[in-house]
C-alpha cells in the first residue's frame, strides 16, 4: 500500500498548476504575447481540473469526471495552441472546440451509457497521450526552427509524459491496474510524478524558451541596426563621392564663373594703380572701381561658398530648410552650363511658405542632380526649357521639374532609380538612385515619369515643416 494519499497529492498538484502559470505570466510580464497568455490560461484550467479530481470524494461525479476531464483536455490543447502561435501557425479555435466536444461526448458515452470504467479511463488517457505527444512535436519544431535548448527540454518532458500515459493505458487494458486516477498504486504514483514533471519543468522550460527567443530577437535587432548604420555610412560616403564627381565634371563651369569676377577685380585694380601712378586724384572714379572690386569679390566668395557647402563632408545636419532660395542657389551653381547650353528656366513658386526639415547639402544634391539630368537630356533638343514648380500641398512640399527633352526611354522605365542604370554615355547611373535614397531618408519620395506634353517630369515630395 502506498504511503501517499493520492487525492491529496492531486489537490497539491492542482494548487501548483494554479500558481506556476501565474509565475510564468509574472516572469514574461515585460514580454507579453498571445502565446504566453494562451499557455498560462491552459495551465490554470488544468490546475482547476486537478483540484476537482482531488475533491472527487466530496463532489458530484459530473464535476470530478466529466467537467474535470473536459477542463484538463482544454487546458492541454490551449497550451498546444500557444506553441502553434509561437510557430506563427493558425490557431484553429473552432476545430479545437469541436475536438473537445467530441472527446467529452465519447467520455460520457463510456461512463453513462456503457458504464464501462476501463473504456472510459482508456479513452481519457489516450486523449492525454495524443495531446502530450502533439505538444512534444510542436516543441521539437520550435527547437529545430529557432535552435532553442529550452524548447528541446520542453519536447523531452512532454514526450516522457505521453509515454507514461500510454504505459498506464496498456496496464489498465491488460487488467493489471485499476481504471481510476485516484486509486492507490505504483502506476498512480508514476502518473503523479509525471504531473509534477510537466508542471515544474514544463512551465520553466516554456519561460526559458521565450527568454531565449527574446534574446535572439534582441541580438538580431542589434545586428540589423548595425547593418543599417553601416549601410547608411556607406551611403553617405557614396553620396559624398558622387558630389565630388559631379563637381569634377563641372570644374570647367566653376573655372569660368570664377574667372569673370577675378578678371574684373584685376582690371579694376590695374585701373586704380594706373590712376594713382599718373597722379590722377579723381576720387569718384577710384571709389567706383573699389565698389566694383568689392562686388566682384562678393560674387567670388558666394560662388566658393556654394561649392564648399555642396561638397563639404560634414555630419548630417537636419534643420529647417527654405526650399525657395535653395532652388535658386543650385541654379546659380549651374549658371555657366545654363548659359552655354542656352537653357531657359521658368520658376513657378508657391507664395506660401515651403519649408522642410532636412539636411540642406543633401537636399541640394537632389535638386542639382535633377537639374543636370534635365539639361543633359535636352542636349539635342531644339527647345531647351526647364519648368520648375514648387507647391505647398496640405502637409507636403512638392517640387516638380519638367524638361523638353525626349523623356525616359521605354526600355528603362521599369529600371529607373536602380543603381548603375543609365542612358548617358560615361554615366555611372548612381545619381538618381542616391537622390531617391536621400529623399527616403527625409521621409519623402522621388519619382520620374514622362510628361503628357513630352519630356520627363521629376517629382520630389517631402513632409512640410514650420520654422
Amino acid at each position: 500500500m502506498t504511503v501517499y494519499h493520492i487525492p491529496t497529492v492531486y489537490l497539491i498538484l492542482g494548487v501548483l498548476y494554479l500558481i506556476l502559470p501565474l509565475t510564468v505570466w509574472a516572469l514574461l510580464f515585460n514580454q507579453p504575447s498571445r502565446a504566453s497568455a494562451l499557455w498560462c490560461s491552459g495551465g490554470v484550467l488544468f490546475g482547476v481540473a486537478l483540484t476537482l479530481v482531488g475533491l472527487r470524494a466530496h463532489l458530484p461525479a459530473w464535476l470530478t469526471y466529466t467537467l474535470a476531464n473536459g477542463l484538463m483536455w482544454s487546458g492541454v490543447l490551449i497550451q498546444a495552441l500557444a506553441l502553434r502561435r509561437a510557430l506563427n501557425l493558425s490557431l484553429g479555435l473552432k476545430r479545437a472546440a469541436a475536438l473537445i466536444l467530441v472527446c467529452v461526448a465519447g467520455f460520457e458515452f463510456f461512463r453513462v451509457v456503457l458504464h464501462d470504467a476501463i473504456l472510459r479511463f482508456s479513452w481519457s488517457t489516450l486523449i492525454f497521450t495524443a495531446l502530450f505527444a502533439y505538444i512534444s512535436y510542436l516543441s521539437w519544431r520550435i527547437a529545430r526552427v529557432d535552435r532553442l535548448r529550452s524548447a528541446r527540454w520542453l519536447s523531452v518532458v512532454y514526450a516522457v509524459t505521453a509515454i507514461t500515459m500510454m504505459v498506464r493505458t496498456k496496464l489498465v487494458l491488460s487488467g493489471l491496474t485499476e481504471p481510476d486516477v485516484v486509486a492507490s498504486g505504483v502506476d498512480s504514483v508514476l502518473t503523479v510524478v509525471t504531473g509534477l514533471l510537466i508542471s515544474i519543468l514544463g512551465n520553466f522550460a516554456f519561460v526559458g524558451m521565450f527568454l531565449e527567443r527574446s534574446t535572439q530577437a534582441a541580438m538580431k535587432a542589434t545586428a540589423a541596426r548595425a547593418r543599417q548604420e553601416e549601410t547608411a555610412r556607406l551611403g553617405e560616403q557614396i553620396a559624398q563621392l558622387e558630389r565630388q564627381r559631379t563637381l569634377g565634371t563641372m570644374s570647367a563651369s566653376f573655372a569660368h564663373e570664377l574667372s569673370q569676377p577675378l578678371t574684373a577685380i584685376l582690371m579694376d585694380a590695374q585701373a586704380i594703380k594706373a590712376s594713382v601712378a599718373a597722379g590722377d586724384s579723381n576720387t569718384a572714379e577710384i571709389l567706383e572701381s573699389i565698389e566694383e572690386i568689392e562686388s566682384s569679390t562678393y560674387r567670388t566668395v558666394k560662388l566658393v561658398e556654394r561649392i564648399r557647402n555642396f561638397i563639404r563632408p560634414a555630419e548630417t545636419d537636419y534643420a529647417y530648410v527654405d526650399f525657395k532660395p535653395l532652388l535658386q542657389d543650385v541654379a546659380h551653381l549651374l549658371a555657366y552650363e545654363i548659359r552655354k547650353q542656352k537653357v531657359r528656366f521658368e520658376f513657378d513658386l508657391d507664395p506660401a511658405e515651403c519649408g522642410v526639415h532636412g539636411d540642406r547639402v543633401q537636399l541640394s544634391q537632389i535638386v542639382l542632380n535633377v537639374y543636370r539630368n534635365s539639361m543633359q537630356a535636352m542636349e539635342t533638343s531644339a527647345q531647351k526649357m526647364i519648368f520648375v514648380s514648387l507647391e505647398h500641398m496640405e502637409d507636403r512640399v512638392v517640387l516638380r521639374v519638367r524638361d523638353t527633352g525626349p523623356g525616359v526611354p521605354a526600355d528603362l522605365k521599369s529600371l529607373v532609380g536602380q543603381p548603375f542604370v543609365t542612358s548617358k554615355e560615361g554615366g555611372l547611373g548612381v545619381g538618381f538612385s542616391i537622390s531617391s535614397a536621400i529623399a527616403e531618408m527625409h521621409s519623402g519620395s522621388l519619382t520620374i515619369s514622362n510628361a503628357v506634353d513630352g519630356g520627363a517630369i521629376v517629382e520630389l515630395s517631402l513632409p512640410a515643416a514650420e520654422r
